[in-house]
């Protein structure tokens, strides 16, 4: 079994707005349903969990209703951080899943075909694999956010994306081994690096943006309009 849990917990600060991030409309429905949606699709996936803002559950479970989302078997609290948020998820997946898919509820724009791409990866090396990009710009390191400290080789720069996709309990075990040592990471590929085993990267999506300020809505609509 695949599970999908999709952390959703994201406030639109940057925004410019009370709701939770993925409850802000795009081209004229919830960012998470666009997300879900495609998650619906994709055939590989059997199951999805929601993590979602404590306050909005309600409104989540509304959604989930409205819509015959028949794939999402749980919708739970987010934790103060991401981190906190997926481990909330994966507590609650079905006990029979093998390979969970990571994804960001944020990324609206994720087709089908890249999902199936990075699950066949992991699938493939056994352990797990992200969507990722090739830096196209030339990369400076900072010690103060003022002067440049070095360049670095963009060569061996990847922009990680989601979905990012791990077995089940390899990813469980990265996250209770970052439990024990205090260790906070902003994604699940760095959990599992720390357990030194193998990740794959896999060619991700340019149009598989992050909604986080106010031009990424207007450009996923525009996308969205232009069905690309």
């Amino acid at each position: 079994m695949t599970t999908s849990v999709v952390p959703a917990a994201g406030k639109g600060t940057r925004l410019g707005t009370k709701l939770p991030k993925t409850l802000i409309p795009i081209a004229g429905k919830p960012i998470i349903a666009w997300t879900v949606e495609t998650l619906e699709q994709t055939p590989i996936i059997d199951s999805i969990v929601l993590v979602a803002p404590d306050e909005f559950i309600g409104e989540f479970k509304k959604l989930c209703s409205e819509n015959s989302w028949e794939k999402v078997v749980a919708i739970v609290a987010g934790g103060l951080d991401r981190q906190q948020s997926v481990w909330n998820g994966l507590k609650v997946m079905p006990e029979e899943t093998e390979w969970v898919i990571v994804h960001d509820a944020a990324r609206p724009l994720v087709k089908p075909s890249l999902i199936l791409a990075v699950w066949e990866a992991a699938n493939e090396i056994g352990t797990g694999a992200i969507a990722a990009l090739p830096c196209p710009d030339t990369v400076k390191r900072t010690l103060d956010g003022v002067l440049i400290a070095e360049t670095l080789d963009r060569e061996q720069i990847w922009l990680a994306q989601t979905p990012q996709v791990f077995a089940a309990d390899l990813l469980k075990e990265a996250h209770e081994q970052a439990i024990k040592d205090g260790c906070s990471a902003t994604d699940d590929a760095m959990l599992v690096e720390r357990l030194g085993v193998p990740i794959r990267l896999v060619m991700g999506d340019p149009l598989n943006i992050k909604i986080t300020n106010p031009v990424d809505i207007s450009l996923a609509e525009a996308l969205i309009a232009y069905k690309v």
